[in-house]
């Protein structure tokens, strides 16, 4: 069945959401680990999926149906978009199908202007965003060869996807191929230049290769991005101390410690003896 454009969009999402939540009674469970919750035979069992589990069954439905309906990905978060003759309505898979405009997903996932989401997808690219959660899966069970093979199928069906490429990395940065690593992290950078944890990703690889000037560099740059940035606020508090810059690394070390990060007792040790009188000490 081709896909036919409802007299009334509004009533036609209504139905749609009431019929998966209310009569069917799927639920959504935010485990983004749990292939349990993406795959949609086990969806469907379950009656229980994610936000990418969700809204594969939403896709389900319309494709039986013949309406106009796709998925769209923001930073980590998948929803389904009703779109024709130019009517949208955003279906937020995590709220119960609940309708939400385009504003408040750059709000909630801080997406700057000219990031690579928000766009209505086609079904090649929703593939790539499948498999890019399955090799997620794969990674989180350190299964990361396997997971590397299911990022460039990913990429083949959806090269625009910045998650690729950073998983990719992700998984060959835990594997030790640093130098591999570093070229991933730089082309998700390429395709979001926003996102910070890439960079940060990056500055470590750099630092793992010895190149101590560029990882601080790239951290600086994530710093950049998202000044709250805990893990990047520690990595270049650890470069700066590579480097022997003890008083860099005391400023980035005590900010990062009132986010929560801790350090090696031999790290603190060395850089209390640096400290001017009068500065506070977080203590080996």
């Amino acid at each position: 069945m081709g896909n036919a454009v409802a007299a009334d969009p509004g009533s036609t999402v209504a139905a749609m959401v009431r019929v998966v939540y209310d009569e069917e009674k799927f639920a959504y469970d935010p485990a983004p680990g749990d292939p349990a919750n993406y795959l949609l035979d086990r969806v469907l069992a379950n009656k229980r999926g994610n936000c990418l589990g969700l809204t594969v069954v939403f896709l389900s439905l319309a494709e039986r149906l013949g309406l106009p309906l796709s998925g769209v990905y923001a930073p980590s978060h998948c929803f389904a978009r009703y779109e024709g003759n130019g009517v949208r309505v955003n279906i937020e898979t995590g709220a119960t199908g609940g309708e939400r405009a385009d504003d408040w997903y750059v709000r909630k996932f801080r997406i700057g202007e000219g990031r690579p989401y928000l766009r209505t997808l086609g079904r090649k690219e929703m593939i790539g965003v499948f498999l890019k959660s399955v090799g997620a899966a794969y990674s989180r069970q350190g299964r990361d060869e396997e997971a590397l093979r299911l990022y460039r199928e990913a990429g083949a069906f959806y090269p625009g996807l910045p998650d690729v490429y950073y998983n990719a990395g992700v998984s060959l940065q835990k594997l030790g191929r640093h130098e591999e690593a570093i070229g991933q992290y730089k082309i998700a950078i390429t395709v979001d230049p926003g996102m910070a944890a890439a960079r940060g990703n990056l500055a470590a690889s750099l630092c793992g290769c010895g190149r101590i000037e560029d990882g601080i560099r790239e951290f600086r740059k994530a710093l950049e991005i998202s000044p709250e940035n805990a893990t990047a606020r520690a990595g270049l508090a650890k470069a700066y101390f590579s480097r022997g810059a003890y008083r860099e690394a005391i400023e980035h070390c005590d900010r990062a410690i009132e986010q929560g990060c801790r350090f090696e007792p031999s790290m603190l040790e060395v850089l209390n003896r640096y400290r001017r009188p009068g500065d506070n000490s977080p203590g080996p």
